[in-house]
């Protein structure tokens, strides 16, 4: 089943997941105004993930960078990178208060041929840290989920995972690791 949504959809999907539930920004007991999406630890799980990345394959070859930015007051993250060959990819993910999940839309141009767009929800059987993505539909014969977790040391790592049995076995097919950029 392919599921195609524009930019416009996408960005308005992550708008309505956050503003029917929640008001747009909270007052702290120092009078702060601080986004209700900060203040709530199911919107925080990928907080650790923003910044600017290199990142590295399982060789240790470095091979793109990761902008990943929190958006629309901490209630959504857009993760941006760019590979050494031109290649470029976009995700959004989000809390939904409502399904009490993370949805993520990803697409890219992957040179040579553009991968289309992929929308994954949270993992809900996932108890570690940082967030597992499965396909949205998810009786495919072929998923890939990815799980985005912390490391020690100002690393990250994005752990792709294939299944060819509908979800039943996963086997990993790529593991990137970020290491923070640090200031120059």
């Amino acid at each position: 089943m392919n599921i195609r949504v524009s930019l416009f959809g996408t960005i308005a999907l992550a708008t309505t997941l956050t503003a029917a539930r929640f008001p747009e920004r909270l007052m702290r007991h120092d009078s702060t105004i601080v986004s209700a999406c900060t203040a709530d630890s199911s919107f925080q799980r990928l907080a650790f993930w923003v910044g600017t990345w290199d990142v590295f394959d399982s060789t240790g070859t470095r091979y793109a960078t990761q902008k990943v930015s929190a958006v629309l007051d901490a209630c959504a993250v857009v993760a941006e990178w760019s590979g050494t060959r031109g290649d470029k990819g976009v995700s959004l993910s989000a809390f939904d208060p409502r399904a009490h999940e993370w949805k993520q839309m990803y697409t890219s141009n992957q040179v040579p041929a553009q991968s289309g767009v992929s929308v994954r929800r949270s993992d809900s059987s996932y108890t570690g840290p940082g967030v597992r993505f499965v396909p949205l539909v998810g009786d495919m014969p072929m998923q890939t989920r990815v799980t985005i977790l912390p490391l020690e040391g100002n690393r990250a790592t994005q752990l792709f995972e294939d299944s060819r049995d509908g979800g039943k076995t996963w086997h990993v097919q790529f593991k990137a690791e970020h290491r923070r950029e640090l200031m120059k």
